[in-house]
């Protein structure tokens, strides 16, 4: 059988896997730390390292640190592979219970044939009987969530996984088959080399999919706060053309209500912008508990605001605006006793011939008609007396 030098072996892959976890807490802390589970994968990183460092001085240190401490690290590091890889893929998470009385039952099992039953044959093929299951069922878990997002940027990890998985059945098998192995012997064989070498293989495949998954991530994340007014945390116009085109609203029954806050110069001229802010703030929160989740707001500028009601009626959005209407009147400033606003708002609904550019100018227009007629009041767009 064809051996490799294994000590080198496992200095390599301990160093290389050491450097991709320092690698990863950089990331992790200068590029994405709002990516809490990479510090875990980061932890992982560490954990193995160790634990191969820890086996390759088998014969310079004690059986409990070379074959306990060290089997019992790998292990509980290939427990956590598999959690976080849900938790950061797939934002889930599986049964800890069970996973953490696997592990229990690992490391007793290896305890049980170091000390009590010597046979590296036993221990040998109960450890990797558990990262088979492990690593297989990440692979799974992988394959299952690439195919439901459609797309392929977990087929390297997916592909990766599952060698690991096989070199480890092959290990097994070939355990199992052998001879007499020496209670606490390091062995050098080469299935022993290829999955350490694999092992190496995968921690690197991990971590480079895990920083190209987060960058999406953050890239996504960038492109969606693009879409927000930072203010009100409501659409900005930007948004709005990336809502309207996600569901085609422009070719469904819509309603348009445009609104902004009475005399709000003098708010902002008597109380100062801070507290124009504050002002602006409650009104786009007092849109959004008003209306639907399918509903889009918009902070379209300044303190005036759109609201796009899919699928409604003239009454249907005049009960809406009514609504925000009169919670603005009662809302109360504890910080400013004295402060107190009203709103406008003009409504316009869609007909068959009309585009979206019209129906927001004619609740413009209507807007307007409130005000003119002395505010605080809600107009729904007349043809005669706002096209007059």
């Amino acid at each position: 059988m064809i051996s490799l030098d294994l000590p080198t072996v496992f200095i390599i892959c301990a160093s290389f896997i050491f450097l991709y976890g320092i690698g990863m807490t950089a990331f992790a802390c200068k590029v994405s730390p709002s990516f809490k589970s990479i510090y875990l994968f980061a932890a992982i990183n560490f954990l193995i390292a160790i634990g191969v460092s820890l086996a390759f001085l088998r014969n310079h240190i004690s059986v409990f640190w070379s074959i306990i401490v060290s089997q019992s690290l790998l292990t509980l590091a290939s427990t956590l592979i598999y959690q976080a890889h849900l938790q950061f893929i797939e934002h889930e998470k599986k049964s800890q219970f069970l996973s953490a009385i696997l592990l229990i039952s690992v490391i007793s099992l290896i305890v049980l044939f170091t000390y009590h039953f010597p046979n590296s044959q036993h221990r040998i093929l109960s450890i990797n009987s558990f990262h088979f299951l492990q690593f297989s069922l990440t692979a799974w878990a992988t394959w299952r969530w690439q195919r439901q997002q459609g797309h392929s940027i977990y087929t390297p990890l997916i592909v990766i996984s599952t060698a690991l998985a096989l070199t480890i059945a092959y290990r097994i098998i070939n355990i199992a088959t052998s001879p007499y192995i020496p209670p606490y012997a390091l062995q050098g064989t080469f299935s022993h080399s290829l999955q350490t070498i694999i092992l190496m293989l995968y921690v690197a495949t991990l971590d480079f999919s895990i920083v190209l998954i987060a960058t999406g991530h953050l890239v996504k994340k960038v492109e969606q706060l693009a879409d927000i007014d930072i203010l009100t945390t409501l659409y900005n116009r930007r948004g709005l053309d990336h809502a309207l085109e996600k569901d085609d609203i422009r070719t469904k029954p819509l309603c348009v209500i445009m609104c902004d806050i009475d005399h709000f110069k003098l708010v902002n001229d008597r109380y100062g912008h801070a507290v124009g802010d504050i002002v602006i703030q409650k009104f786009a929160h007092i849109i959004e508990e008003s209306t639907r989740k399918t509903d889009i707001c918009v902070r379209w500028g300044g303190e005036e605001f759109l609201i796009i009601l899919p699928v409604s009626n003239p009454e249907d959005a005049f009960l809406v605006a009514e609504k925000i209407r009169t919670r603005c009147e009662k809302q109360l400033f504890p910080q400013q006793p004295k402060l107190c606003f009203t709103s406008s708002f003009g409504i316009s609904c869609k007909t068959v011939s009309q585009n979206f550019d019209t129906i927001v100018n004619n609740a413009d227009k209507a807007l307007y008609r409130a005000k003119t007629q002395g505010r605080n009041q809600v107009c729904v767009f007349n043809e005669a007396a706002d096209n007059g």
